[in-house]
């Protein structure tokens, strides 16, 4: 599954795709380099963490 993960900078806030083996992984923003933490997931009925969110395949 792909993520969508949003830079926490709030001078950037770029949004990034990033793979399911990047869950619980450090991530570097690809415009301005800001670490981002990507989510772990949670339960399927659970809202996303903050930040992340699913994209579902077509």
């Amino acid at each position: 599954m792909v993520l969508a993960v949003q830079c926490p900078n709030a001078k950037c806030r770029k949004f990034m795709l990033v793979e399911d083996h990047d869950r619980n992984k450090v991530v570097s923003c690809l415009l301005c380099k800001t670490a981002i933490k990507v989510g772990g997931g949670g339960s399927p009925s659970g809202p996303p963490k903050s930040g992340v969110r699913p994209i579902p395949k077509k």
